[in-house]
């Protein structure tokens, strides 16, 4: 039997989810919208490369997130939208990752980052319940209860909880780096950046327990992590950002959106310039988003959901190759 016969069950039960989404938002009036995946710039976070081609000797990428152009719909007027795409990325290939992928985004106007957390327990717990005929969801060892409200837990609450490291990592660089060290982090580094030492950290003592009994939205991440993201109004060295995650695994990122076009073309810069320092690609900024920012961005909230990684949840495998029917590069 052929590998694509014994994906059959699971590439059926990811037809039924991407079915189920679209009945969701259906149902909550979002209107299913179409960008171009083909752009000039293709977005501008330093860690994420995108795929070049050319056209008429004009140097165009493969987007890496549909959302500069859907928040120029929600600019001209367009309040509820999602949209279900490939997403490519230029990055080696995992059980968690593979360059061309399937997200869902989507933006709300008028709502904040807590509406879009509404909005994502309403729409992984109905798809649960109606295709899988249960709330309990079981991933890795772990029995996950899907049933809202989720977990809301900050950055320093979960760095506090699961690696024992009081001092912030992004003011009291440091003196996190301190208590890394004394806490067994040998591989962070006198000399890390607060970025690196916060990132090895995580990964290797945070991530894991997220999500494990419920889901867990991780908030509360600093401003110089979020450059699309509006800060927090008591407290703006913080962004309203989150991240969802389910049994260890990142799910989503979500934002209570920029609205500010001086304030994001300067995020956007400082972005391109860690990109120069980084010797990574360096993209043009998008002027259309800009302007269109300038024409004005009514309070929003959006978020990016990694299809694939929902469809492994749901089907109970630890390898994206499993849910993809041609998985890159052996097409």
């Amino acid at each position: 039997m052929s590998s694509l016969s014994n994906k059959k069950p699971t590439l059926h039960l990811r037809a039924q989810i991407v079915k189920g989404i679209r009945s969701f938002f259906d149902q909550h009036a979002f209107l299913e919208v179409d960008t171009p995946i083909v752009v000039q710039s293709p977005g501008m976070e330093p860690h994420i490369d995108a795929f070049e081609t050319t056209f008429e000797n004009q140097t165009l990428y493969l987007h890496t997130s549909p959302e500069y152009a859907m928040k120029r719909l929600l600019c001209a007027g367009y309040e509820r939208i999602y949209q279900l795409c490939k997403t490519f990325r230029n990055e080696p290939t995992s059980k968690m990752h593979n360059p061309e992928f399937t997200m869902l985004e989507w933006y709300r106007a008028h709502a904040d980052y807590t509406h879009i957390m509404h909005d994502t327990e309403q729409l992984v717990a109905s798809l649960a319940q109606n295709l899988l005929d249960t709330s309990i969801l079981q991933y890795n060892n772990h029995t996950i209860d899907l049933t809202p409200p989720w977990q809301r837990l900050s950055l320093h609450e979960a760095l506090i909880q699961y690696a024992q490291i009081t001092a912030d990592p992004f003011t009291q660089t440091t003196q996190f780096i301190q208590q890394a060290r004394t806490k067994g982090h040998t591989n962070v580094l006198q000399d890390d950046s607060a970025d690196t030492a916060f990132f090895k950290v995580f990964l290797d003592s945070v991530e894991k327990h997220l999500g494990t009994e419920k889901p867990t939205f991780l908030i509360d991440y600093p401003a110089s992590m979020a450059a699309l993201a509006t800060r927090k109004k008591n407290a703006p060295h913080l962004a309203e950002r989150f991240e969802l995650y389910i049994a260890g695994t990142e799910l989503a990122n979500a934002f209570t959106e920029l609205t500010d076009p001086v304030e994001q073309r300067a995020r956007l810069e400082n972005e391109q310039n860690q990109r120069r320092k980084e010797n990574t690609p360096i993209y043009p900024i998008d002027e259309a988003f800009l302007k269109a920012l300038q024409d004005g961005l009514p309070p929003s909230g959006g978020i990016a959901l990694g299809v694939d990684r929902l469809v492994m949840l749901f089907a109970q495998t630890n390898n994206i190759q499993d849910v993809i029917p041609f998985p890159f590069p052996a097409h």
